[in-house]
């Protein structure tokens, strides 16, 4: 099943770090936190899905498709194939992220580090499974804020209407009265 369109964090299977636009706009391995640097737009991109930063809006490339090339930030999109890897003694799914029709993908250097600011860098797919937990990343999706809440009907039927009373008490907005209607004589 692909990944849908969405906000999301990647923490890694091995390290339980998440990747993180660095100050240097490489991407690096840190402990997860509420952070615009660790949450990624996924949308779809012809035959894959472009990934770009929430805090930066740059979106996620490479320099060279070499093993060892960083990953790096761009101002153009690219495409990446995201696949999803499911991994039945955990009972969990995970995704790769690789380069279009290649081997190349996503991985967490140093064979999974934990240590902070660890590189995550391009490499082929040539392992042994044990150094696969490296290029597994776990997709959270990050939850965003609505202007939709149920209105009082639609609390029986389960479907939701946009509500502006219910946005403004959201925001603790005051609404003016609602005029009177007045008559003529």
């Amino acid at each position: 099943m692909p990944i849908n369109r969405g906000t999301y964090t990647f923490v890694n299977r091995q390290s339980g770090t998440a990747m993180e636009m660095g100050t240097d706009h490489s991407l690096i391995g840190m402990p997860p936190k509420e952070n615009e640097t660790q949450k990624w737009e996924i949308s779809p991109l012809g035959a894959g899905y472009s990934i770009r930063n929430q805090k930066s809006g740059k979106y996620l490339s490479v320099k060279s498709l070499l093993k060892d090339a960083p990953i790096v930030a761009s101002d153009y999109p690219v495409a990446w194939f995201i696949r999803e890897v499911r991994v039945h003694e955990e009972n969990a799914i995970f995704y790769e992220i690789r380069w279009p029709m290649t081997d190349i993908m996503f991985e967490l250097a140093d064979s999974g580090s934990s240590t902070p600011k660890t590189k995550i860098l391009l490499t082929d797919s040539h392992l042994t499974p044990d150094k696969h937990r490296a290029r597994y990343w776990r997709a959270n999706r990050v939850r965003q804020p609505s202007f939709y809440q149920p209105s009082s009907s639609a609390n029986n039927t389960g479907s939701s209407t946009f509500s502006l009373t219910g946005l403004a008490e959201k925001w603790r907005l005051i609404l003016p009265p609602k005029p009177t209607p007045t008559t003529q004589t």
